[in-house]
């Protein structure tokens, strides 16, 4: 969605195949010759079961990769806009959390990985938008939303954890938000790029259902402690939006990527 909403820029992107951001030689070859203004970094481990057994690769990525980053940035003096996500709070603060809350401790792997690569970002000394985000869906790649969507068209019952909270966001909603930080020229620093309001999971499922027309499906809520899973999720993993450009609440953005 990125490349989308900054289409008209004629962007360069590049893939994993193209540069190894966990390699500091990669990084520099690559990016040198390009002298860009502005690095977005949207490469992330986001396997949050799996980072618990790979905790090196985690680390390798969401932290020695911002790094390096970091330095490339500092040394062209171009701004990096990088993603960091609920997960660096240990979610028991029931009101959530904002720009303001200092992070951690994180309550998994993948969390310490991504408040390791926040400390990094910190360190490079470069200019930075920092932007947590949570609970992503959009158009590319797996998804909760789409996820429901496909259980739905064979289930008629589903079972969906009612004791987690967080911040349904719309891809889409966050790239135009890191868009408009760059053409407003925002101070730089750290930003919550979520859209308004909160959900558990349970309530997003529910409204996915009752967004699209024709879909019985009857979500039934249930405990965390019924889930048995390798990594351990924070409770409240709200975001609160203080700083910067609006968003939209997070029950409109559903319906438009919905289509309704």
């Amino acid at each position: 969605m990125l490349a989308t909403v900054f289409s008209d820029m004629q962007p360069t992107l590049l893939d994993k195949e193209e540069i190894d951001i966990t390699n500091a030689q990669s990084v520099r070859d690559v990016l040198m010759p390009l002298q860009p203004d502005v690095i977005i970094n949207a490469a992330a481990y986001t396997n949050v079961d799996g980072a618990e057994e790979h905790k090196e690769d985690a680390f390798l990525v969401n932290e020695t990769g911002v790094k390096n980053l970091g330095d490339i940035a500092n040394m062209l003096g171009a701004t990096l806009v990088h993603f960091s996500t609920d997960y660096v709070f240990p979610g028991t603060q029931a009101e959530g959390y904002s720009e303001a809350d200092s992070p951690g401790p994180a309550v998994n792997v993948y969390g310490q990985s991504k408040l390791a690569g926040e400390r990094a970002l910190k360190e490079s000394g470069c200019n930075f938008y920092l932007i947590r985000t949570a609970w992503l869906y959009g158009p590319n790649g797996k998804n909760f939303v789409d996820t429901m969507v496909e259980l739905g068209k064979t289930k008629k019952h589903l079972s969906v954890v009612n004791d987690q909270f967080g911040s349904p966001t719309f891809t889409k909603d966050l790239s135009q938000f890191v868009r408009s930080l760059l053409e407003e020229s925002e101070p730089f620093g750290i930003y919550h790029g979520v859209n308004t309001g909160s959900a558990s999971w349970f309530e997003f499922a529910e409204m996915i259902f009752t967004i699209i027309p024709g879909m019985q499906v009857d979500v039934k809520p249930v405990s965390s402690a019924e889930f048995s899973r390798p990594a351990k999720r924070p409770q409240y993993s709200i975001l609160k939006h203080t700083k910067g450009p609006e968003f939209r609440d997070w029950k409109e953005a559903l319906r438009e990527y919905l289509g309704k």
